[in-house]
């Protein structure tokens, strides 16, 4: 269900409550100061806001929350991403648009069950290295499709996440063919491991144009894989 709700007050989101198989919501237009009638829509799964909206649902995220799409991320601020800590079931994030590098992705390590997150847009080093140790992080889609040359992390950084995150192993990479390249080999070239001290395998997934390039350079604990296929 999508509610564009630039006129909405808390109590116009009543009624949602009576609707019990509301399981994914999209909020748009400007969201009110209190959307409290969603922690009482006990089967809403997936909820999408803006990202300036997003500090208005601290406290009134509903807590069977398990995936959420931000919007706008760029309009992120310090502090934006706090209230997400207190969503013991997320495990699905977006984070549309790019991330300034004025945020830290740091209480997002504080989400113990969050596995598949998505970083589109621009998304500067220091942006990365605040999301290190993320414990139960398995999947990590990065990049932007549309302008690859945006994406402006450095190989280094991507591969220090990489070592840090014991539990990833699936990535998504849009970039340009020297960072990928640059990615390909630093990832072969580090000590990858689980938690346990188990060796880990990569699966490094790029779209096709970059795959050609890269397929021959895989193998041993990186796999390189076409995007899609």
């Amino acid at each position: 269900m999508e509610t564009d709700c630039p006129y909405l007050t808390a109590g116009s989101l009543e009624p949602l409550t009576r609707c019990p198989g509301l399981r994914w919501l999209t909020l748009s237009g400007g969201v009110p100061v209190s959307l409290e009638p969603l922690t009482r829509c006990p089967e809403l799964r997936c909820l999408s806001v803006t990202a300036a909206d997003l500090p208005r649902l601290r406290g009134q995220l509903p807590e069977g929350l398990e995936c959420l799409n931000v919007r706008d991320s760029p309009d992120l601020t310090a502090g934006s991403l706090e209230p997400l800590t207190r969503c013991p079931k997320l495990w699905n994030l977006t984070l549309s648009g790019g991330v300034p590098d004025t945020v830290s992705l740091e209480p997002l390590t504080r989400c113990p069950g969050l596995q598949y997150l998505t970083l589109s847009g621009g998304v500067p080093d220091a942006v990365l290295d605040s999301l290190s140790g993320c414990p139960g992080l398995g999947v990590l889609i990065l990049g932007d499709r549309q302008r690859p040359a945006e994406t402006a992390f450095t190989a280094a950084a991507y591969t220090r996440l990489v070592k840090s995150c014991r539990g990833l192993r699936y990535l998504f990479l849009h970039c340009t063919a020297e960072t990928g390249r640059a990615v390909l080999t630093a990832l072969k070239e580090a000590d990858l491991q689980y938690s346990d001290g188990e060796p880990r395998i990569i699966y490094l997934h790029v779209p096709e144009e970059l795959y050609r390039q890269l397929k021959r350079q895989g193998g041993g604990r990186v796999w390189v894989c076409q995007w899609g296929k």
